[in-house]
C-alpha cells in the first residue's frame, strides 16, 4: 500500500476521533471541530512533521488575536453609534487585516494566509460578548486551543500513517523502504 493510502486511513480515523470528541465528550468544554480542522490544514500547509507544528501555532495565535481585537473594537468601542455598526466593524476588520499581512514581515508569521484562516475561524465561531471574559469559555481561547489541537491531530495522523506503512502486510516479508 502507498503512503497516501495509509495517510487516508490515519486522517479518516483521527478526523473521526476529533469529530467524536468535539461533538461529544469535549463539547461541554467548547471544543470546535471547525477550528480543529482549520488548525490541521494550517499544519499541513507548512509541510507537516514537527516543523509544521512549530510553524503553524504562531500563525494560528496571531490570527485569533487580531480577530479578537477586531471584534472587541467593533463591539466595545462607541464609534459604531456614531458612524454605524457596519461601518465601524468594517474599519476594525480592515485595520486588523492590514496588521495581519504586515506581521508576515516577521519570519515566524511569514505565511499570512494561515493566520487569515485562523482569523476567520474566530469570526465564524464566536460570540463577541464573551471575548473580554477571563474565563475558560472565552471564545478566543477556545478557538486558539481548537486550532492547536487540530494541528496536533494532523501531526498524530502523519505519525500514524508512517507507522502503518512500516507494518508488514499479510503475506509480505517486510515493507519496502521506497514505497510512496
Amino acid at each position: 500500500m502507498s503512503i497516501t493510502s495509509f495517510r487516508a486511513v490515519s486522517v479518516g480515523a483521527l478526523g473521526g476521533l476529533a469529530a467524536f470528541l468535539a461533538l461529544g465528550p469535549a463539547a461541554s468544554y467548547g471544543a470546535q471541530l471547525f477550528a480543529a480542522l482549520i488548525g490541521w490544514a494550517g499544519y499541513m500547509q507548512f509541510g507537516g512533521k514537527l516543523e509544521g507544528l512549530k510553524k503553524s501555532i504562531p500563525h494560528h495565535l496571531c490570527g485569533v488575536l487580531l480577530a479578537a481585537v477586531a471584534l472587541v473594537a467593533a463591539t466595545r468601542l462607541p464609534y459604531g453609534e456614531t458612524i454605524g455598526v457596519a461601518a465601524w466593524t468594517a474599519i476594525a476588520v480592515a485595520v486588523t487585516l492590514v496588521l495581519l499581512v504586515l506581521a508576515s514581515k516577521l519570519p515566524a508569521l511569514a505565511e499570512w494566509p494561515v493566520s487569515l484562516a485562523a482569523y476567520a475561524t474566530l469570526l465564524a465561531t464566536t460570540h463577541a460578548d464573551d471575548l473580554l471574559a477571563l474565563a475558560p469559555n472565552n471564545p478566543a481561547l477556545l478557538a486558539a486551543l481548537s486550532l492547536i489541537v487540530g494541528a496536533v491531530f494532523g501531526y498524530a495522523a502523519e505519525q500514524l500513517a508512517e507507522a502503518l506503512q512500516k507494518l508488514p502486510l499479510p503475506g509480505q516479508k517486510a515493507p519496502s523502504a521506497a514505497r510512496s
